[in-house]
């Protein structure tokens, strides 16, 4: 797997390649992209190209056999004009004009290192916007045991994210431009019917209604995303580019609008944060809430899988490189609401979710917030580690 990373400071550079191979394995090649100037370039005349109507992948480019990108957001000088660049503007071209993997930029948004509102960065065409200085963090790196360290919920780890994203856009390929986007995710009409506006708009400009909304294409989406121009072009002579796109566009959509809010979609561990009889009590002990995360992290084997499986969406899980259910249909289920009844009655011992660690912890040693979302779900928290820098702090009064 191909790490690159971009920046025009070698030194700083070299210090994110140190920091990040000592996280990843070795089967993992990491260095700084050296050429990155004359690689832009290309990237630049592959605009031209398109805008020429001819196919932009007559000019190679590097960027087409990188898996992940890393690049910082201050980007000084990397035009050969000497022109000022910055780490969204290659990621805008990298998504657009090449086959490029995974896309990581550093320091875009100045501020908390956890945003509290929880909400990310939908706009930005990089996969993950973080702070620099977490980017030898091994929780974004690959999956790890919860062990107090920061170790946000709302991160999927970029090797596993990649290779959703590579998935979906083999999907999409094989389904077609004019393939639905919402049934492609396991998200049906009722599901459409509980999404939020940011969500609704993200997808389309134009559905009015869920029925509409469901049956927006990918050719619908890129028609929205891209201009007339790029658009009639690709399609033509580079449809593999408009997949990718599409692949890790659609990914993060998912993500921040679908999953994150928590009307639609939910992951073990905020299910069991919400449902906690749903943890198999004779394959876990429950007064251990270290054994929650270990539950949570394995679903199918230490939570009642029984019940579950139907909830089960494996579309959406494949995308977003988590076990996720349907909880607009959990939140419907009879059976589920007598279970709760019956585990209330005995006034079971209780352990909450910490978004900033991912493990479970009893209520004296959290501190309440609410995300912003403006739903139901909105009342989460952290555990607040001293290393850490959180943010809007309003939030924490709301809490």
């Amino acid at each position: 797997m191909r790490i690159r990373v971009c920046d025009d400071d070698v030194e700083m550079a070299e210090e994110w390649v140190d920091e990040i191979k000592k996280i990843v394995s070795g089967d993992f090649d990491v260095s700084r992209m050296e050429n990155a100037t004359e690689e832009v370039s290309q990237l630049l005349n592959r605009k031209l190209e398109v805008e020429e109507k001819n196919n932009p992948l007559a000019q190679a480019a590097e960027f087409d056999q990188i898996d992940i990108l890393v690049v910082d957001y201050d980007l000084v000088h990397l035009d050969k004009n000497g022109g000022r660049t910055t780490g969204e503007g290659i990621a805008k071209l990298a998504r657009t004009y090449s086959n490029c993997g995974a896309i990581v930029v550093m320091n875009q948004f100045k501020g908390p290192q956890f945003d509290l509102g929880m909400r990310g960065h939908l706009d930005s065409h990089a996969d993950v916007n973080v702070d620099a200085d977490l980017i030898g963090f091994q929780a974004l790196w690959g999956n790890v045991p919860a062990t107090g360290e920061f170790n946000p919920t709302t991160w999927i780890p970029i090797p596993c994210l990649l290779v959703a994203a590579r998935d979906l856009a083999k999907s999409l390929v094989s389904q077609g431009l004019d393939a639905p986007v919402a049934p492609a995710l396991g998200l049906d009409e009722a599901a459409v019917a509980e999404l939020s506006d940011t969500a609704f708009g993200f997808l389309s400009s134009e559905a009015q209604t869920a029925e509409e909304l469901a049956t927006v294409t990918v050719r619908n989406f890129l028609d929205r995303s891209l201009d007339e121009k790029t658009m009639g072009c690709m399609t033509h002579n580079a449809e593999e580019l408009l997949f990718n796109f599409a692949a890790f566009r659609i990914i993060k959509w998912l993500d921040r609008a679908v999953l994150r809010p928590m009307d639609v979609l939910i992951d073990s561990s905020h299910l069991i944060d919400r449902l906690p009889f749903l943890i198999d009590h004779e394959k876990v002990d429950v007064g251990d809430p270290t054994k929650w995360a270990v539950a949570a992290a394995n679903p199918t084997e230490l939570l009642r899988w029984d019940t579950l499986e139907k909830y089960h969406n494996a579309a959406a899980s494949s995308a977003l490189g988590r076990t996720v259910f349907d909880w607009y249909r959990i939140a419907l289920d009879e059976q589920v609401d007598e279970l709760q009844d019956k585990y209330l009655e005995k006034q079971p011992v209780r352990f909450y979710l910490a978004e900033d660690t991912s493990r479970f912890v009893a209520k004296e040693g959290l501190t309440r917030y609410r995300a912003d979302f403006h739903n139901f779900g909105d009342r989460r928290a952290i555990e607040k580690l001293d290393t850490v820098t959180y943010g809007p702090l309003r939030r924490m009064r709301f809490g």
